[in-house]
Order: structure tokens, then sequence, then C-alpha cells
């Protein structure tokens, strides 16, 4: 096989695989929304910091809007319980600690993954 006939396979096969790619590529894919938060009576709600922006309610991840939004339009009378990672600073959990005290109408209490129940 000679060098040009070498390189117009490569070329063809490269070719051919752009345009089989192009229809997945230009597809447009739309974000999954995430399901609510399910919230019954009696059962406390588990509040999570992960890192930084990293947030989850009862095991669902949200971004901080959507959660201070939860914690803003509960009804329920649950108790809060906000648990965070070992990695984060004390200073970082003092502070997200405050900021879930100010958006939740209801009591939130530190849970740290040892302490007794």
């Amino acid at each position: 096989m000679t060098l040009a006939l070498q390189c117009l396979v490569g070329l063809t096969l490269v070719v051919g695989g752009a345009v089989a790619a192009l229809p997945d590529l230009m597809q447009q894919r739309q974000p999954r929304s995430l399901p609510p938060v399910a919230l019954t009576s009696g059962e406390p709600l588990w509040v999570v910091q992960g890192g930084d922006e990293h947030w989850f309610i009862n095991g669902i991840p949200l971004d901080t809007t959507a959660m201070a939004q939860v914690l803003r339009h509960q009804t329920l009378a649950n108790d809060i319980r906000f648990l965070p990672s070992a990695a984060l600073s004390l200073g970082q959990v003092t502070s997200s600690l405050a900021w879930l005290r100010r958006q939740s109408t209801h009591p939130v209490a530190l849970e740290l993954s040892g302490s007794p129940r």
C-alpha cells in the first residue's frame, strides 16, 4: 500500500467518523430535573454538606439556590439535622450552620458523624 493510499484511507475514516458523530453532537440535550424532595411528617430532614457548593437533602443533590427554596418553603415540622463533611474547616461548618438557620423556619441541629443519639 502506497503512502497516498494510506493517507486517503485515514482521511476517509476521519471524515466518516465525524459525519457519523454529527447527529449526536447536534442534538440538544435537555437537563434532567431532579425529583422533588419528599418530606413526610415526623421524619428528620438530613442536610449534608459535602464541599463548598455540594449540598444534599435526604440524599438528593441540590445547589445552594434550590436548597434555600426547600428550606424556606418547608411547612412540615420536621427536625432538620445538618451533617457537614469531615473535610470542612470549623469556620466553614460554622458559617454553613448559620446560613441554614437563617434560611429555615425550623431549628437546625448540628449532627457530627461520631456523636451519640
